[in-house]
């Protein structure tokens, strides 16, 4: 009877050690695995693309302020040289001089004034067009990978893997992959729609 029982438990064993041998080959090759692009399907996502074409659109009208204040500058410096050469050719008296000074130190403020907008403006502008561009970045990305998760769940792909190169060495962690389809084309017209 022990021998009985003993050759149930080796039998028993031997399909537990077959079985569960066999399974990962079965599992693996049942996997629906691709590759995708994240870097291509930025640069082709149409809303990040409408996005950033507004971010472009905000960064001439800020040109355009810009340019507004630096030709204005550019009058007030031409006047301050106008009036040092006004006084040094009319300013014959104490009194004289004294008008002029006080032309030239409102001249001067004026200066300053547009300087320090124009400073102010250009800073302001680049820490929003920073801020605007980060956002866009990570938000059109979250979009993309949502939109990629529900493709994946849609079609039964057990894996998508980024090809784009994320990694410290600009690689992509994904050195070989034995019959994977890239999907990068498929995913841009599906989050295109």
């Amino acid at each position: 009877m022990l021998s009985k029982r003993f050759l149930h438990l080796i039998a028993f064993a031997s399909v537990l050690v077959l079985s569960s041998a066999w399974m990962p080959f079965t599992a693996a090759a049942d996997t629906r695995c691709a590759t995708v692009n994240a870097d291509e399907l930025l640069k082709n996502y149409k809303k990040a693309n409408d996005h950033r074409k507004a971010l472009l659109a905000k960064r001439d009208q800020h040109k355009q302020r810009l340019a507004t204040l630096v030709a204005r500058r550019t009058k007030v410096s031409e006047a301050m040289a106008s009036l040092r050469e006004e006084i040094i050719k009319q300013a014959e008296t104490k009194e004289a001089r004294e008008t002029y000074r006080d032309r030239a130190d409102k001249i001067v403020n004026q200066y300053q004034s547009l300087n320090r907008a124009i400073n102010e403006i250009e800073n302001l502008h680049l820490k929003q067009a920073k801020k605007d561009l980060s956002t866009l970045i990570q938000s059109s990305l979250n979009e993309i990978h949502t939109m990629i998760h529900q493709y994946a769940r849609d079609h039964q792909y057990d894996w998508i893997i980024d090809t784009s190169g994320r990694s410290s060495s600009t690689i992509s962690p994904l050195i070989y992959a034995r019959a994977t389809e890239d999907i990068t084309d498929k995913i841009s017209e599906h989050i295109n729609q």
